[in-house]
């Protein structure tokens, strides 16, 4: 009974299954209430469909959107990486030994040239300049006076009342004085200059860094007192392959970009280039000056650098989306009499949303930019310009008149909706 029970079953299903399928081959589920407003289709819809797209009808046109090639200013660069240094730098550093009496500076203080920084005890130096000075007009009175004696002493041998001896004696107690002037002198110079070793200003404008010694302090020479950096202007050291060395020239233009200040670009221009290259990585050394007048740059900082090698004018350009990679090859669709063409192009340099044509194409010319993976060549297309709205007659009729379904309930698609609208 179990297996008759299936049999029946089977039977039933299979002969159900046909007569819904020879009832929709024969458009009798068109009569049956709602079902009918869907599997029913108006007469001659699929034959007779706008621009030939029905089923089993040949495909029309492709729409796609083209554009003219134009010409434009492309500017050929090579990125790097660069450090910032400031324009003049030096770390001060105590020439001579001695205890810190006066510190005249802040930290981060901007200084002019000539300004003091550290002053040292001077008091050991003032007091030998003073014992030089002292020795000088010792010498110098000694000398005074044995110059009177010796006029004495020329005059009586002028007399017959002196002798010969005698003036040359005093002659050469004015020469040996006149000596030690001389020398005391010589030394009270040698103490102003020991004095000036122990004053340190600033040899050139800039600002001061973080001073490592405090007031009172006894530092050692070379120790380390603070830094000064000129920041008015500061430079970037960067390297670029040697294959550029024959395009480069001083006063080419840099732009430089930094991780602290995003989105502000900071321009200047190649001062120095190396006069060699570097035998590891073959690179060549270039120096870029920048104004910085809010000193944002600061030295040791970490740039990324745009070098502008050469600019072009009159370059040929055409949008990125107009050309299609091929392996190694680039490829365009020009468009004339509404027709399409394939062409392999060489293209250049890539810049803001455009890229340089260096062969096979022409300014004026029209190429595809939007659609280009439905275009074969030879294929005739509906061309409109790029960004333009669609005509009114490339709508699909489906989509300008909302179907008379208003006595069901049946969803209608977005594109429909919005059709209606837009009439």
């Amino acid at each position: 009974m179990r297996v008759s029970g299936q049999l029946a079953v089977i039977a039933l299903l299979g002969a159900a299954g046909f007569g819904g399928w020879y009832a929709y081959k024969g458009g009798h589920l068109a009569n049956v209430p709602v079902i009918g407003a869907y599997v029913s289709q108006p007469s001659g819809q699929q034959a007779a469909a706008p621009g030939g797209r029905g089923r089993g009808g040949p495909a029309g046109p492709a729409t796609v959107e083209v554009d003219t090639v134009r010409t434009g200013r492309i500017v050929e660069t090579r990125e790097s990486v660069g450090t910032v240094r400031a324009f003049e730098s030096i770390t001060v550093t105590a020439k001579v030994a001695g205890i810190i009496s006066e510190i005249g500076f802040e930290e981060g203080q901007k200084v002019k040239a000539g300004d003091l920084l550290v002053q040292f005890d001077a008091a050991e130096r003032r007091a030998a300049i003073e014992q030089a000075n002292a020795e000088a007009a010792r010498a110098a009175a000694q000398r005074n006076e044995i110059a009177i004696k010796l006029e004495r002493a020329q005059a009586l041998r002028r007399t017959g009342a002196g002798t010969e001896a005698q003036v040359e004696d005093l002659t050469a107690q004015v020469k040996s004085l006149e000596g030690s002037i001389a020398s005391a002198q010589a030394q009270r110079k040698a103490a102003e200059a020991r004095l000036e070793e122990l004053t340190i200003r600033a040899p050139f404008a800039g600002r001061v860094g973080t001073r490592s010694v405090s007031l009172g302090a006894y530092v050692a020479p070379g120790t380390r007192i603070t830094t000064l950096d000129d920041l008015s202007k500061v430079r970037l050291d960067f390297a670029v392959p040697e294959n550029l060395l024959g395009r480069l020239q001083p006063g080419q233009t840099v732009n430089a970009m930094s991780a602290a200040y995003r989105g502000r670009t900071f321009k200047g221009t190649v001062s120095t280039i190396d006069t060699r290259v570097d035998q590891t990585t073959r690179t060549v050394r270039l120096t870029a000056d920048f104004e910085n007048p809010d000193e944002a740059l600061k030295p040791g900082m970490f740039l990324s650098v745009a070098l502008e090698v050469s600019t072009k004018d009159d370059a040929v350009v055409v949008p990125e989306e107009a050309i299609v990679s091929e392996g190694l090859r680039h490829i365009v669709y020009p468009v004339k009499d509404n027709k399409v063409e394939r062409r392999v192009i060489v293209i250049g340099q890539r810049q803001g949303g455009k890229v340089e044509v260096v062969e096979g194409l022409k300014a004026g010319e029209t190429v595809v930019v939007l659609g280009v993976q439905r275009v074969r060549p030879g294929a005739e297309v509906i061309a409109r310009p790029v960004g333009s709205a669609p005509p009114a007659s490339a709508v699909p009729a489906a989509n300008r008149e909302q179907p008379s379904r208003s006595s069901l309930n049946v969803p209608q698609a977005i594109g429909s909706a919005q059709a209606a609208e837009r009439k």
